[in-house]
């Protein structure tokens, strides 16, 4: 079922759950001025840019976004400001995960009063936690939320994921409603879409890998949280949406075009490319709080020589 992003976001503890959006959701960058504060203007303007390119949903203090560098009232002031431009035009969820249940708890509620339109919560890391453990925490956060939660899981940041049946129990539960996933392996994609199809869960998955975008809407996703949507938000959204309407042959060229820009995005650690690919468009200034850096001239020149390649291609 096709959902437009303008309609109705969610169904809460309803036994039907909608998809709290579908395509490209943006993981959003966080502009920063050269003093390292946030610079809130330029963020402002990236939400109107991306949602009128088009896309399904803004991610807000997502890894992308630079999370683990903000205070809890730049966070905050993030959140209203992608709420008041958005003026429910579009989804906005905010990445509020952390290896402190009770952190996370406390930092939702304050986001819920932005009124939001989801959570998206990564495992905890560092601590991290046993699958019994995962169960608990989510579990305890969805109790007590009062949006919808999409869970995350990204191993090669957490190292942690939910093995299978860990998900299957965690979809039972009328909040949590969907997995961003990044774990990087459609083997285990397969499986974990196998299991929720035998079981007649209503749960949705969203790639949080560019790279296998065509992959993952093919066999049934609901989208991506995107990073290249930073870059190519109209495009991303397109390429979803190829899909979505079965025009395979043009989503597969797509996706080849494609795969140079995002290959190049991650030759360091994320964010670090995407804001030079940003900032190269004068959309934000090409600076990251530290320990991140600026990529360095010559992944600077490789970058901006691939985005050259694929816009000559005028999609």
């Amino acid at each position: 079922m096709v959902v437009d992003p303008c309609d109705i976001f969610y169904v809460y503890k309803q036994e039907a759950i909608m998809e709290i959006f579908r395509g490209c959701g943006v993981a959003m960058i966080t502009p920063m001025n050269e003093d390292y504060s946030v610079d809130f203007d330029a963020f402002r303007n990236l939400c109107e840019v991306y949602i009128r390119e088009g896309v399904a949903a803004l991610i807000v203090n997502g890894t992308t976004g630079e999370s683990p560098t903000l205070t809890q009232e730049e966070i905050l002031q993030l959140v209203k400001i992608a709420v008041e431009v958005s003026n429910k035009r579009v989804p906005i969820i905010v990445g509020t995960g952390s290896n402190d249940t009770q952190h996370v708890l406390e930092l939702s509620l304050e986001v819920e009063k932005e009124d939001i339109d989801g959570f998206l919560i990564v495992t905890p890391y560092y601590n991290k936690t046993t699958q019994l453990g995962l169960i608990n925490h989510y579990t305890y956060l969805a109790d007590n939320l009062h949006k919808p939660m999409i869970l995350y899981a990204v191993p090669s940041r957490t190292n942690l994921k939910f093995e299978v049946n860990t998900l299957l129990e965690l979809a039972k539960h009328p909040n949590i409603i969907g997995l961003k996933d990044a774990v990087g392996d459609m083997h285990y994609t397969m499986k974990v879409m196998s299991k929720l199809k035998e079981s007649n869960v209503d749960f949705h998955l969203y790639s949080g890998e560019d790279w296998n975008i065509f992959q993952y809407l093919t066999t049934g996703g609901s989208g991506v949280v995107s990073v290249v949507g930073n870059l190519y938000p109209r495009i991303t959204q397109e390429y979803c949406q190829l899909i979505f309407n079965g025009e395979i042959e043009k989503a597969r060229q797509l996706a080849l075009d494609l795969e140079e820009v995002n290959d190049c995005l991650f030759m360091d650690c994320s964010p670090m490319n995407i804001k030079t690919a940003v900032a190269s468009k004068g959309l934000c200034k090409d600076v990251l709080r530290r320990p991140l850096i600026p990529t360095g001239d010559r992944n600077k020149e490789i970058l901006l020589e691939a985005m050259q390649r694929f816009e000559e291609k005028e999609y």
